[in-house]
């Protein structure tokens, strides 16, 4: 008999790119948590060249505020432990993007952590959803229903 895995779709906000926003290679995702904060968790697999094309369209680079910073919520570089990188024990650089898109992914049923175990797949661009319909990050404890979405404030 064969091994079967179970796989999923789902939503997400994409906070990053390896490779550059012209050509990304792969994307960098999040979700908010209950208090608001968009926390990593996880990247998806290698994109293919027309996925490329699709998101340079999308994404643009962090907008610094007023007074000239940028606020993007992750750390660059990406701290290994973060990116899922057991062999690579080094950061991963990474181009911080406007988290305003969102994408549909494919996803393990291995989520840990607050992040999936496993690489996730690139589906598509979901320009009908705001960052606000994404699902939220849960403590292990509560119901991931898919219902409950985060809330602009």
């Amino acid at each position: 008999m064969g091994k079967f895995r179970a796989r999923a779709t789902t939503e997400a906000i994409i906070g990053g790119v390896t490779g550059s926003i012209r050509n990304p290679d792969t994307l960098l995702l999040g979700r908010f948590d209950r208090r608001g904060r968009l926390r990593y968790t996880g990247r998806t697999h290698p994109l293919t060249t027309h996925q490329r094309g699709e998101l340079t369209r999308l994404l643009s680079p962090s907008r610094p505020t007023e007074r000239g910073v940028v606020t993007h919520p992750w750390r660059e570089p990406l701290p290994a432990a973060w990116s899922g990188q057991f062999d690579r024990p080094e950061p991963l650089p990474y181009v911080q993007v406007e988290p305003t898109v969102v994408a549909e992914i494919e996803v393990g049923t291995g989520y840990e952590d607050h992040r999936w175990r496993h690489r996730v797949r690139y589906v598509r661009p979901r320009p009908d959803l705001s960052v606000y319909d994404v699902p939220l990050i849960f403590n292990e404890a509560e119901d991931p229903s898919p219902t409950t979405r985060a809330s602009p404030d």
